[in-house]
């Protein structure tokens, strides 16, 4: 079972999950003094209402504007009246001047102001919380005897206010010995929304009616439990924001460490300056003396497989080729969760002749594409030989985030 590691790097924290000795997921958040706006929801104004672009651009200050798209508008708490709606279309009719509860759901990309939500939701460790939701969900992770459990432990429990809202029950809770845990994170969250609700109509605009807790307690949380066993931080103010936010009596076992050695420090200690510098650079080194080249450029991320010195002819070197291009499907997934590159991927494997062995290759690639926790798809193999890939986008790039070149 894996680590998390927490250092400061380039002015940020820095998260790393280590298994075997090696990063498989590498997170960068602003350090505990800045505060973000992503998460927190505010009660907006209407600034313009622009059908051009299907979006709506709000105040959530004098200063800041973000923009909320005509998809995020179908469910809305509209403070200054009654909500309008075109019944056809189900599309809200906002107009200048309204006053509109949203959440800030991504951040400013170049000239783009940040994107909100009207979908209101609470993620937490064990669950997430939908303002618009309804009943009860499950992970599709989650194994079915667990879910059996889980869903018979919360009916039988007293969580007053449970089904005015929606929750998805997330995989972490499965590695609960005791569900109470779970149900006192739905209770929480029950609590804010119902804050939300009875104040709302009643707040002067631009009011914050909820502010998200530190981003690396989100990003611990989003880590599933079951691949992790100790969480090291070298960071004291790390250490005591994890203490009181993470380390319930929940059962899970989890050892939470302050590391203290003057003589190596903890980013020496892992190696993190090295496994950076091979996750930043262009080339990867693969175990059987091949390597991958790695090139973002600004329509797509293009990968190339290359087989090292080695040529040859024959079934041997067939076998040979399928190899390399097989250790290259699973550091393509790799290098994708921790370099975090969204958006076109295409990667140029060794040609190989045999159709079987390309099916396998296809095969075993989809396999590791599927372990990212964010959503990413194979698409297909085109004639030319050459792999599509897909992935969603969720935060800058690992290089972006680090101010690196």
């Amino acid at each position: 079972m894996g680590k998390i590691i927490i250092t400061e790097q380039n002015s940020r924290l820095l998260l790393s999950l280590f298994e075997n000795n090696k990063p498989e997921l590498l997170t960068v958040v602003p350090p505990l003094k800045e505060k973000g706006i992503i998460g927190n929801i505010y009660l907006a104004r209407v600034k313009d209402v622009v059908p051009a672009i299907k979006g709506v651009f709000l105040n959530l200050s004098a200063q800041q504007t973000v923009y909320l798209p005509f998809g995020e508008c179908q469910n809305l708490l509209l403070a200054n009246r009654e909500l309008p709606m075109n019944t056809e279309t189900g599309r809200v009719f906002l107009k200048q001047g309204d006053e509109v509860v949203v959440q800030v759901s991504g951040e400013a990309v170049k000239t783009k102001p940040p994107s909100a939500t009207g979908n209101l939701t609470l993620t937490g460790q064990y669950c997430v919380c939908e303002y618009f939701g309804h009943g009860l969900k499950y992970s599709h992770k989650m194994n079915s005897e667990n879910k059996k459990l889980i869903d018979s432990f919360i009916r039988k429990q007293e969580i007053p206010g449970r089904k005015n809202y929606g929750f998805v029950i997330r995989t972490n809770a499965e590695e609960l010995t005791d569900y109470e845990a779970l149900c006192e994170e739905m209770r929480k969250f029950i609590s804010v929304f119902n804050t939300i609700t009875d104040t709302y109509r009643h707040r002067t605009c631009y009011s914050c009616l909820y502010q998200k807790e530190a981003e690396i307690i989100g990003a611990v949380k989003n880590i599933p439990m079951g691949s992790y066993e100790e969480i090291v931080t070298d960071r004291e103010e790390v250490y005591t924001l994890l203490e009181e936010n993470l380390m319930m009596d929940d059962g899970t076992s989890k050892e939470l460490r302050l590391y203290r050695d003057e003589m190596l420090s903890l980013a020496k200690l892992y190696s993190i300056e090295t496994h950076l510098r091979e996750v930043l650079g262009k080339r990867v080194w693969l175990p059987g003396g091949g390597y991958l080249v790695i090139e973002p450029t600004e329509a797509m991320i293009v990968i190339d497989v290359n087989s090292g010195k080695t040529q040859g002819r024959g079934r041997k070197y067939e076998q040979y080729i399928l190899s390399v291009n097989l250790e290259a499907a699973k550091e393509v997934a790799r290098q994708l969760r921790l370099r975090n590159y969204s958006g076109m991927i295409m990667v140029d494997f060794i040609n190989m002749e045999c159709e079987e062995d390309k099916q396998l290759l296809l095969k075993k690639l989809d396999g590791y594409l599927k372990e990212d926790k964010v959503r990413t798809r194979l698409i297909d193999m085109t004639a030319l030989g050459i792999v599509e890939i897909t992935r969603k986008k969720t935060n800058k790039p690992l290089a972006d985030l680090l101010c690196v070149k």
